[in-house]
């Protein structure tokens, strides 16, 4: 299961780095990674309460409240602290590639979605709108996983082709990703919006560039059924070498969801 933050995030990460060494920058080593509570403080105190009785994340569509809306969030920690960012979930016509969905991510990035019979959805492609990469990945990234039990996990290994999104027919680059996604239970989460019960999924994300850059992100995100993402916490660490090391954390809580009163039709990119 991927969550749309990382999804976002991930052409932006691996271009940024990529500018960063081209211009010899030098950033701060990073620290050791977080533990997982350590890392769900990133939301703050008392969000996260004690474990429940968790059951089978049978139904993505109906416990990430799979439909046309708009989804507003606080962020809890990390440069844009206090900041709101608006998510939006859109229906669209079939792309090249089979998606049918948009989502949209504030500012920063596209993702366009197919849906997978049987249950669960999947992720082929991306655009990251500050850096205009497009981004492909082959075979599809998982997104939203059917059937997980709890305790259970998946893994995914691919490929992630990077293109120009001015001229699509200019590749940048190629990378290898693997994801580890794990049902980790459920939680009482206490947001702005209210307070949930919440499935937690844990994903473990590896991405490597030209033998050089290192990516590894670790995110936490919370499904409450009828609702949707209703928190999420993120590590991320990146390492070019001797050239550019980061290490971020962020955090988001639900301020408010809105249904749509009727889905949109929007364009969509194409396959190189």
């Amino acid at each position: 299961m991927l969550p749309a933050r990382t999804a976002g995030l991930l052409g932006a990460v691996v271009f940024s780095v990529m500018c960063a060494m081209a211009a010899m920058s030098h950033a701060q080593v990073a620290s050791p990674s977080l533990a997982g509570e350590e890392l769900l403080q990133v939301l703050g105190d008392g969000v996260v309460g004690a474990p429940e009785s968790a059951s089978a994340f049978k139904d993505p569509v109906r416990i990430a409240r799979w439909e046309t809306g708009e989804w507003r969030y606080r962020i809890t920690s990390g440069a844009r602290r206090g900041q709101t960012e608006m998510e939006r979930l859109e229906l669209i016509g079939a792309t090249a590639r089979g998606e049918t969905w948009q989502r949209t991510i504030g500012h920063d990035s596209t993702l366009f979605i197919r849906e997978m019979v049987g249950g669960g959805f999947v992720l082929p492609t991306e655009i990251e709108h500050t850096h205009q990469a497009l981004v492909y990945f082959e075979p599809p990234l998982s997104y939203l996983i059917a059937g997980l039990g709890p305790g259970e996990s998946r893994v995914y290994e691919g490929r992630m082709d990077v293109y120009s999104a001015k001229t699509p027919a200019l590749k940048w680059y190629t990378g290898r990703i693997r994801a580890t996604t794990l049902y980790a239970g459920v939680y009482r989460v206490t947001t702005p919006a209210g307070t949930f019960r919440a499935a937690l999924i844990k994903t473990e994300y590896q991405i490597d560039i030209f033998a050089v850059v290192s990516v590894r992100d670790t995110l936490y995100t919370f499904y409450s059924e009828g609702v949707g993402k209703v928190a999420e916490a993120e590590h991320r660490r990146i390492n070019a070498m001797a050239l550019f090391n980061s290490d971020t954390k962020t955090g988001k809580l639900l301020v408010s969801y809105t249904p749509a009163s009727r889905p949109g039709r929007i364009e969509s990119p194409q396959s190189p």
